[in-house]
């Protein structure tokens, strides 16, 4: 089950390295110290996804990570990384801050902080990761095991966010990289995935939020050299590398979402390819004459979770806001959202904000606008519309009320790179939005095959068969919104009964 890599020649250094394990953090460490090693892989037995056998023959317990040094075996995170740092770092090669040992505070932290990735962080989170995976954690947060694992991690998120602010983003003040956030940002990280599997209220009411210095610097050790190397080297270059301890298993159907798109201030279908500065060419399908706060509290009724409010041009913001008023922390907000405006979305009321425009000034992708707004709002707080329109056998996204083409493809390659900094994609396919005659079957079954995170597709659905056909082109991976709330209501061949029908033999 082992296989055998070698990174710089051999120094008599091997990393028995199981996947998804702590064993991550070591894989860093080593390529941060630029000292040659050999890393053998070991897989998890599908079943008990513990270690198999073959690591047991190189220690008893057979867990990771082991560090073989010649003749001598090292077991157990911080010994290894003191073992590193204590033979195989040297300062005139690599700038990793003071070593192990040095009556200096700066050195003490370098070994404090080390130790709290495992006896502060991983102590309070590991209870909270066997409850989730069990089962056992509740929607409101009110288990006994989540009320006692969050007072622990609520002190240690503080005083984290604190020394980070104090130090200006270092960990260890007056270095910028230490091996001590090696050993942190594993830690950090692990905890950050459990508490984005969580709903807000559930967060809101233990207190456990990632701060904003914490984001931002997990974002800057994320961006090393050495950290994409080890990333590469564990198989999940271009994913994100704990994804596969959270990886949301496929639905075993696909789900309907809600949408109220916004117009005027009105609630309409739109044939998407319509849409301009001016009203000149704008066809509409259907116009409420119910509010938008009429169709949020009739999804919150129904539990028709997930939905977006689209606001498709200006005038739009006191409609938008009336909905979420009517189910607070309920609904995906966007439509002009930027980098300013996004948290005052979420403060009034909105669960997710959804983002496209904003992301490509010039029409020119922009990584750092991407990152700088999933720090400040957080990555589980962030969806991406790529909407698109098809331009031959290729999607490109369309920005502005989908009338601008942008240099981006909808692929695999550029949703895993943006599934990094997100927790969901909103895909509209623009030249089919609004006009009910059938949905655009080979990119939801290209999204099927390319997407990582959940996905809901938009664009031309008429009836309740384009929502088992989209179940079954994707596998279960790519929700459906039938563009707008009138549909429900218009005549369109699906009924709200038959929605929730549907959704709940689908995630019962």
């Amino acid at each position: 089950m082992s296989s055998n890599s070698a990174s710089s020649g051999s120094s008599g250094l091997v990393l028995h390295h199981l996947e998804l394990s702590r064993s991550n953090r070591i894989l860093f460490l080593l390529e941060e110290l630029q000292v040659p090693y050999e890393i053998k892989h070991y897989k998890r037995d599908p079943v008990t996804r513990l270690a198999g056998d073959d690591l047991k023959q190189v220690h008893p317990l057979g867990r990771s990570p082991v560090l073989t040094d010649g003749v001598l075996t090292i077991i157990e995170t911080n010994a290894i990384v003191a073992h590193l740092l204590t033979h195989y770092y040297d300062p005139a090669r690599v700038a990793l801050g003071p070593g192990l040992g040095e009556k200096t505070q700066a050195s003490v932290d370098v070994g404090g902080w080390t130790q709290f990735s495992e006896a502060s962080i991983m102590l309070h989170a590991i209870p909270l990761f066997y409850a989730l995976k069990s089962g056992a954690c509740t929607e409101d947060g009110s288990a006994g095991i989540e009320r006692a694992s969050a007072r622990g991690i609520k002190a240690d998120l503080a005083y984290v966010e604190e020394t980070l602010q104090h130090n200006k983003g270092q960990l260890v003040k007056g270095y910028e990289f230490t091996a001590a956030d090696c050993a942190m940002l594993y830690s950090v990280d692990m905890l950050a995935h459990i508490l984005a599997t969580r709903t807000p209220g559930w967060r809101k009411n233990l207190g456990l939020e990632i701060g904003p210095a914490t984001l931002a610097w997990m974002s800057q050790c994320k961006r090393r050299t050495a950290f994409q190397a080890a990333v590469r080297k564990e198989g999940h270059e271009g994913q994100d590398w704990l994804s596969s301890f959270f990886a949301r298993p496929p639905a075993r159907k696909s789900v309907f979402r809600p949408c109220i798109d916004l117009h005027e201030g009105v609630v309409k279908q739109i044939v998407g390819g319509t849409l301009s500065d001016t009203d000149s060419t704008l066809r509409t399908n259907f116009v409420a004459t119910h509010s938008p706060s009429h169709f949020a509290s009739l999804y919150r009724e129904h539990n028709l979770t997930g939905g977006h409010v689209i606001k498709l041009g200006p005038r739009n913001n006191e409609a938008a806001a009336s909905a979420l008023s009517a189910w607070p922390q309920g609904l995906h907000v966007g439509g002009g959202i930027t980098g300013e405006n996004a948290q005052e979305w979420l403060d009034k009321g909105a669960e997710k904000v959804i983002v496209t425009s904003w992301l490509f000034p010039s029409c020119q992708f922009s990584l750092s606008r991407l990152e700088q707004l999933s720090e400040r709002v957080g990555r589980e707080r962030l969806v991406v519309d790529v909407s698109c329109r098809r331009r031959g056998d290729r999607w490109v996204v369309a920005m502005n009320r989908w009338q601008d083409m942008t240099d981006m493809e909808v692929n695999k390659a550029s949703l895993d790179l943006l599934a990094a900094h997100c927790s969901e994609f909103l895909i509209h396919a623009a030249d089919v939005e609004g006009l009910c005659q059938g949905i655009d079957q080979e990119l939801v079954q290209k999204l099927g095959e390319w997407v990582t995170i959940p996905t809901t597709y938009a664009g031309g659905a008429r009836h309740i068969g384009d929502l088992q056909l989209v179940d079954r082109l994707s596998k279960g991976k790519v929700d459906l919104t039938f563009g707008s709330a009138l549909d429900i209501f218009g005549g369109q061949g699906v009924t709200l009964d038959e929605l929730v029908a549907w959704n709940h033999a689908a995630t019962k």
